[in-house]
Parts: C-alpha cells; sequence; structure tokens
C-alpha cells in the first residue's frame, strides 16, 4: 500500500492510501474509498483487500479532522463544526486529481461520507461513473424530536460553546464492555473491535463523541436532501445499503433517496447494524453479492 498527502483548499493536508488490485481480465476500474463519522483508512484494510482482489484499484481518503489528515491543533481529537460543502469539493478534487481520467470511476462511501459523497454528485453527477453508499447519513437519528435537537445546537452554537459535547458524549475511552450485544454498529465479534483496537494503540487516530458544533453542521447539511429536485440531480447508478437496527441514521431516509434518485437499487437488511463493511459474515457476504452483482451490470456492462 502507498500512502501520501493531498494539498486540499486552504492548504489543508488530508491523509491518503491506494492498493493496486489484483491482475484482472476485465478492464481496469479505480475508486475512492471514504468512511463516516471519526472512521480512518486502517479501518478499512479488509474491506480495500476485498475490492482490489475485485480487480478494483482502491485510494482512500481521511476527512479532515479524522485519521491522518490535518487537525485543529488545539484539540486534535474534537469533532469540530464541519464545512460539508468544502469536504464535497475535497472529495471532487482529489477523485479527479488521483484517478485516471480514461479509466472507468467508482466511489464507495459510508455514513457521513456517504452523505458527503451525494453533495459531491449533486454538484457534479459526472465524477464518477456510479456509486456505493453503505448508510449514508440522510437524516440523523438524535434520540430527541428534531426540532428540539436543532433548536439545542442552534442555540449552544450561538452562544459560543460549539465544541462542547452534545448530551452523552465525551472524550474517547476504552469501553471494556464491548461486544456484539452491546455494540451499536457490529454484529461481528472481532469487527465490533477493530475501531477500539485502532483508537487504543495508535492515539493520534482518536476522534471523541460529537459536539454541539458538529451536531448544528450536521443538521443543516442533511436539510439538503429532503430538498425538492436536490437527489433527482444525482443520475449515475446508485447502489444504497441500509441497515434495520439502527442508532445513528434514518433508514426510512433510505427509501425516500431511492425514490428520488432516477438510477438507485436499495437494499435493506433488516437486522443488520450501522456499518455493513463492518458486519457479521452472513451480512457483509450478502452486501458484497450486491455489489458484484451492481458492478458487473452498470461498470462491466454484464446481462445488458
Amino acid at each position: 500500500m502507498r500512502w501520501g498527502r493531498f494539498p486540499a483548499e486552504g492548504g489543508a493536508s488530508l491523509r491518503w492510501a491506494h492498493l493496486a488490485a489484483q491482475p484482472s481480465s476485465r478492464p481496469p476500474v479505480n475508486c475512492v474509498l471514504v468512511g463516516g463519522f471519526s472512521e480512518f483508512i486502517e479501518k478499512y484494510f479488509e474491506t480495500i483487500r476485498d475490492l482490489t482482489a475485485r480487480g478494483i484499484n482502491v485510494w482512500c481518503l481521511d476527512w479532515r479532522g479524522q485519521g491522518g489528515s490535518e487537525r485543529d491543533p488545539s484539540l486534535p481529537t474534537r469533532p469540530l463544526a464541519r464545512d460539508f460543502e468544502r469536504d464535497a469539493r475535497d472529495l471532487t478534487a482529489f477523485t479527479e486529481a488521483m484517478l485516471p481520467k480514461d479509466q472507468c470511476r467508482l466511489l464507495v462511501a459510508h455514513s457521513m461520507g456517504g452523505a458527503i459523497a451525494l453533495l459531491a454528485l449533486h454538484h457534479k453527477a459526472d465524477l464518477v461513473n456510479a456509486a456505493i453508499l453503505s448508510a449514508p447519513m440522510l437524516k440523523i437519528e438524535t434520540g430527541v424530536p428534531r426540532f428540539v435537537a436543532w433548536g439545542l445546537a442552534w442555540f449552544m452554537t450561538t452562544i459560543g460553546f460549539k465544541r462542547m459535547f452534545v448530551p452523552g458524549a465525551h472524550p474517547w475511552t476504552y469501553d471494556e464492555r464491548l461486544s456484539p450485544e452491546t455494540s451499536p454498529t457490529s454484529n461481528d465479534p472481532e469487527r465490533c473491535l477493530i475501531q477500539r483496537t485502532w483508537f487504543d494503540s495508535q492515539p493520534r487516530l482518536r476522534v471523541d463523541g460529537p459536539t454541539y458544533g458538529w451536531l448544528y453542521a450536521s443538521l443543516r447539511m442533511t436539510r439538503n436532501f429532503s430538498t425538492p429536485g436536490y437527489l433527482e440531480k444525482i443520475t449515475i447508478p446508485v447502489l444504497l445499503g441500509s441497515a434495520g437496527r439502527e442508532r445513528f441514521v434514518n433508514p426510512r431516509k433510505h427509501r425516500r433517496a431511492a425514490i428520488y434518485m432516477p438510477d438507485c437499487r436499495l437494499v435493506e437488511f433488516p437486522t443488520a447494524k450501522h456499518e455493513l463493511f463492518m458486519e457479521a459474515d452472513s451480512y457483509r457476504d450478502a452486501w458484497f453479492a450486491e455489489i458484484d452483482a451492481f458492478i458487473g451490470t452498470h461498470i462491466y456492462g454484464e446481462g445488458t
């Protein structure tokens, strides 16, 4: 795997990694893989391996403030208010700079990364040939009525407490009780521990719980996906995976998005948790079977 730094807008330095595909008789395909809130490239090593085994060249990118990308020096682990439109421009610039222009392009994104991917595709529908989205963050599950979350996030941000943690959030700590039963993200006994293991062994990768500034920016950003005509502009083929046992995003918004995007296939996993790429083999294998069929149809033109 090759590692490097990408000079982003405003002079920010973003970390990337690239792994070339295993030899294949099929035409070359290149993908950008981006994760969600608090995630980092190392967490996706297994998924990168599985994609390259399918003949796909993979480029991964860490978002600002996460992984090995540039962070706020005063609070390096604190998730501050995001400029999601800037994130979308970062993704667009990285894709256009790193992926060969004369070969097929694919975008693979999870959760917050899926929302940023949709922002980028709304502005530039031909950025890639197709997109695979795992539990995109189209609406956040806050645990309280949306108007309460919105009003509190706005108020706390306005009075200068945007760096304060939202109720229930805190600096990252090692959770000894984490298991398939207690994990909100995965039913798998090993994959549910991946992020905890990396954060424990590599403190530089850690990201704390959400802040009011992050929440307010996220609530404002996700309003885009309910704006009439917004999703309709995303005309490329999209595969959208949705988990049923969600604690982070709203699956009903996935069904709505699948209706409004002109060429979207929605695949629902009613008993899976949020991270389909980190799920138990029964879910993960079924998700990759959908990905294989989607790529075969929309990238390689098989069965058309």
